[in-house]
């Protein structure tokens, strides 16, 4: 199977400890991936990077991960996203510059590569919602699964909608509270034969594939230290599952596991202490 991840290489700086760490959803995604995926399944990154010292940073995390990167070097910054951690282990995210990546465009070469994909993994946020619409006009004969990553604050149901027909798998993350947000997307997998999962944190999450409904509980964590990249962790572990024959149920379980192994360290992820060695081209 090729994994195809489409988006975000970036930069996470934690304040007020000024520490930065190697972060962007479609990086967090595709490492977990590499892990949780067989090992003759190939995962590549489409995405961009800047001309500055977080490029390295970006780069260097990358080059052990196993991970075939397609990444564009771009005049400019690389993206940031600023987070600072609660007493309980929760994340705020501050403020996010996305810097190259709004000016980042698809060659010939990458369309090529989502077009010819078994599986395409995108996350959308208000940033790149351009990007984004113009990812969804290459034609893919694989499926597509796309994270709404910033549902929770701008729930852009006409920008689901617009592209529902690309779609077969949605990710969102709510909350509990957020009770007609997730009905309406129960109501949309129904109507349209989809299959949406909504994580609520602690509260575990909540799975629509058509008319059928599944929940499941959060795993048990000893202590939270920080929740940046559960939710990327989370997707990779249940594409991974349900991608290789798992039903839905042990699909979200086995999402549920990673996620929590993930918020019991600081950072996004850890790097595995043998990888394989990954192919990174970089064009300029």
């Amino acid at each position: 199977m090729r994994v195809v991840c489409v988006g975000d290489c970036g930069i996470d700086h934690y304040v007020p400890s000024n520490e930065r760490r190697c972060g962007g959803i479609t990086a967090n995604f595709a490492r977990h991936a590499r892990r949780e995926f067989p090992a003759d399944d190939r995962i590549e990154i489409v995405s961009c990077v800047g001309s500055d010292d977080g490029a390295a940073l970006v780069k260097a995390s990358l080059a052990n991960s196993g991970i075939s990167c397609h990444i564009s070097e771009l005049p400019g910054t690389t993206p940031v996203q600023t987070i600072e951690i609660d007493s309980s282990g929760e994340k705020n995210f501050v403020r996010y510059d996305e810097g190259v990546l709004r000016d980042f465009t698809f060659g010939a070469n990458e369309r090529e590569m989502i077009a010819s994909c078994d599986l395409l993994v995108a996350p959308v946020y208000l940033q790149i919602v351009d990007l984004f619409d113009d990812l969804m006009m290459v034609q893919r004969a694989g499926l597509t699964a796309v994270d709404f990553s910033d549902f929770l604050q701008h729930p852009d149901f006409a920008l689901l909608e617009r592209h529902l027909d690309c779609i077969d798998i949605g990710f969102f993350g709510l909350s509990v509270g957020d009770a007609d947000a997730i009905d309406r997307l129960a109501d949309l997998a129904a109507s349209n034969k989809k299959l949406f999962i909504v994580t609520l944190g602690a509260d575990g999450s909540r799975a629509f594939h058509g008319a059928s409904r599944f929940e499941c509980l959060a795993t048990p964590v000893e202590k939270v230290v920080d929740t940046t990249g559960a939710g990327d962790a989370f997707a990779a572990a249940f594409l991974a599952s349900y991608c290789h024959g798992a039903g839905v149920r042990d699909a979200m379980k086995r999402g549920a596991t990673l996620a929590a192994e993930v918020v019991g360290y600081c950072g996004s992820y850890v790097l595995p202490t043998s990888a394989m060695t990954s192919t990174i081209k970089m064009r300029r």
